[in-house]
């Protein structure tokens, strides 16, 4: 069941946030905090952590915009763009609020992101306390040593998106020089956004870019499939559980 709760960043400032609990298995169970796209918070953040749920963790996912504020808009897009300050906040303090719930393993904290919240995604693992990380085609910084200290690693990218395939080689590349634990998977019959169930004019023109951004169930499945055995190796109950 999802649940909108106000995630403390400040305190001066709160963010909403969708929080959902596995409603099958006995905690305390692990946990994954979920970055949404530059669409913000939508029905498919809304929808990533559900299903997240039904697969048995317990996931968060904070609205990085504060509802739409322009000025929160402004300071999330600018920290995409530096890779520090507002949008990581938040998504820490989102973990933060994860961990101290009874219901969860502070151990076994992962973190996904999608398009903008896969580049938050990768940093974030990189600077912040996760156990595993998901980004999907999200940016990738220029150099390997801003990646230091990442965690293991899943990351997803379509074969079609011209404007984010760069990206994927290069954090190939970075996570082999660093020698992080890791899968990266290119889906060459999928374009950008493959997660995302976009909606309106934006989605139908986003087809025709050169990151031919759509929806696609088949690679969507493929990728959870990949995602969830990722993270099940990676954060296992603890011995006895």
């Amino acid at each position: 069941m999802l649940e909108q709760i106000s995630i403390p960043v400040t305190d001066q400032r709160s963010h909403k946030g969708a929080l959902a609990f596995p409603d099958y298995a006995e905690p305390p169970f692990p946990g994954v905090v979920v970055v949404h796209d530059i669409m913000g918070y939508t029905a498919d953040l809304r929808r990533h952590c559900e299903r997240f749920a039904d697969a048995g963790y317990a996931a968060i996912g904070p609205d990085l915009y504060q509802g739409g504020k322009p000025g929160c808009v402004v300071k999330t897009l600018t920290s995409a763009m530096t890779g520090k300050g507002f949008g990581y906040e938040v998504i820490d303090a989102a973990r933060r609020l994860l961990a101290a719930r009874d219901e969860v393993d502070a151990n076994r904290i992962g973190v996904a992101g999608f398009c903008m919240g896969g580049g938050f995604a990768l940093l974030a693992a990189a600077d912040q306390s996760f156990a595993v990380a998901a980004p999907f085609y999200g940016t990738v910084p220029e150099k390997a040593s801003r990646l230091q200290g990442l965690c293991p690693t899943i990351a997803q990218f379509g074969g079609q998106d011209s404007v984010f395939l760069p990206h994927a080689k290069r954090l190939a590349r970075h996570l082999e020089e660093l020698g992080i634990d890791h899968e990266l998977h290119i889906y060459e019959e999928a374009g950008h956004s493959f997660m995302n169930q976009l909606e309106g004019p934006l989605a139908a023109m986003a087809r025709h870019t050169p990151m031919h951004a759509a929806y696609n169930p088949d690679t969507e499945a493929k990728a959870w499939t990949k995602l969830l055995d990722f993270f099940d190796r990676h954060m296992p109950p603890p011995a006895g559980q």
